[in-house]
């Protein structure tokens, strides 16, 4: 993909056209914002600029680095995930500090590209520090994570931030039409609207089938988990319409919360958004959490208003 067909986030691009023709790129990149906004499609973008080896436009998408960097196989592009155990431990960080001394193998530069860094614990960016102090010319490294605040201030000082967004609704129901041709109107319109033009979720809501009691649950718990409040509203509105399928939503997320609670000490989870949540929160606001979805179970074995029990349970999940 160029960086002229990534969606939105017009004042990023602009920004790193402007490195990227003046052979200026920043040899450490932060690159923040909430899952589904492009993190890791925007870092792939930049490692292709990096290795690409054509002497016209980079990334030129047809020398034989951009082809190696589109089906990431490329030698000199390496990817360390912080959700795969022990990717950005200080030991796998200071394999990574030695072996940036090391003349790329086959491009003109080096990329190391960093995921999740918000699971990078403090020693391991103290480690990663001194690399970034002094870096080699033809290294770059690209961290992702939701917020570049989840990082040493000494780290942030030694990169550029750029931040992502959601698109324009409208933007992001043109996008998942050209992806979902066998979608109808009514669907795309939906999945846009609810993640509020975060595409990445609206993808994730339209494979995974969002009408199902179970996946409206995991929808609820990872706009928790990622504070965007404008999905909580409109993901816990759709419970008024039905009593029965609310309960059902609901019982799934008292699941999902003692899911993470026990995530949070080390058992092992099946489902992404709780283990997401255990890596986010503390024990005590997951545990404040379970407690909230037990409340709305025991409020909905009442004859409650619905829409005042979809307003209450969006407040409570809020708090």
């Amino acid at each position: 993909m160029l960086l002229s067909e990534f969606i939105a986030n017009q004042n990023v691009k602009k920004e790193l056209s402007e490195c990227m023709e003046n052979n200026s790129l920043p040899h450490t990149i932060i690159i923040e914002g909430e899952n589904g906004t492009g993190k890791k499609t925007l870092a792939n973008i930049i490692a292709e600029y990096c290795v690409c080896s054509s002497d016209g436009s980079s990334p030129c998408g047809i020398c034989s680095d951009c082809i190696k960097a589109k089906k990431n196989i490329h030698p000199d592009i390496f990817i360390a995930d912080g959700n795969n155990s022990g990717e950005l431990s200080i030991d796998s960080i200071r394999s990574i500090r030695s072996s940036a001394y090391i003349k790329p193998n086959e491009a003109p530069a080096k990329v190391y590209i960093l995921l999740n860094c918000e699971n990078m614990l403090i020693p391991a960016q103290n480690a990663f520090l001194k690399v970034l102090e002094e870096p080699p010319e033809n290294v770059f490294f690209i961290m992702t994570l939701p917020s570049a605040s989840l990082l040493l201030n000494t780290v942030r000082s030694r990169a550029r931030i750029f931040s992502l967004y959601p698109v324009p609704v409208k933007d992001a129901e043109t996008e998942l039409r050209k992806r979902f041709p066998e979608k109808n109107n009514e669907e795309i319109i939906n999945a846009a609207t609810v993640c509020a033009g975060n595409i990445g979720m609206a993808i994730l809501m339209l494979n995974s089938g969002v009408n199902e009691a179970s996946e409206l649950a995991e929808s609820i718990y990872s706009s928790i988990t990622l504070s965007n409040e404008y999905m909580l509203l409109t993901l816990t509105s759709r419970l008024a319409k039905n009593r029965t399928f609310a309960v059902n939503v609901i019982d799934r997320l008292i699941e999902l919360s003692a899911e993470a609670v026990k995530a949070s000490v080390g058992a092992e989870t099946f489902s992404s958004a709780a283990e997401n949540a255990a890596k986010r929160f503390s024990r005590t606001r997951l545990m404040k959490i379970q407690n909230t979805a037990q409340k709305a179970r025991d409020i909905l074995n009442i004859n409650v208003n619905m829409n005042f029990f979809c307003t209450w349970l969006c407040a409570a999940l809020r708090s």
